[in-house]
């Protein structure tokens, strides 16, 4: 399922996008928390949402645990609970501003 692409293609692919305008190119997630839903119950990989953010109204990105047949590991409730055995990642880091020196 999974497929690798070259260095080449990975910067093709991300230069049509900027060429779009959109603003944010890529946001980063630290390893942590990837790790936070990968630990959850059942969680056999992760989604990334493309989104808006609601104060700043800029392009972002968030992260779901999802179980083997790919669907969604979502908290029990709407709001925010201590104790939910799931989560959604959000605050990654966005480029720009914070982009690499050896950006694709």
């Amino acid at each position: 399922m999974s497929k690798k692409i070259s260095k080449a293609k990975a910067k093709n692919m991300a230069d049509k996008f900027r060429k779009e305008g959109k603003g944010i190119f890529s946001v980063n997630f630290t390893a942590e928390q990837f790790e936070r839903l990968l630990k959850e119950p059942n969680c056999a990989g992760i989604r990334v949402y493309n989104a808006y953010d609601e104060d700043k109204k800029e392009f972002t990105m968030f992260l779901v645990g999802t179980d083997a047949k790919g669907s969604n590991l979502l908290p029990s409730k709407d709001e925010l609970e201590d104790g939910d055995p799931y989560s959604i990642e959000n605050e990654g880091v966005p480029c720009p501003p914070n982009c690499p020196d050896n950006d694709l």
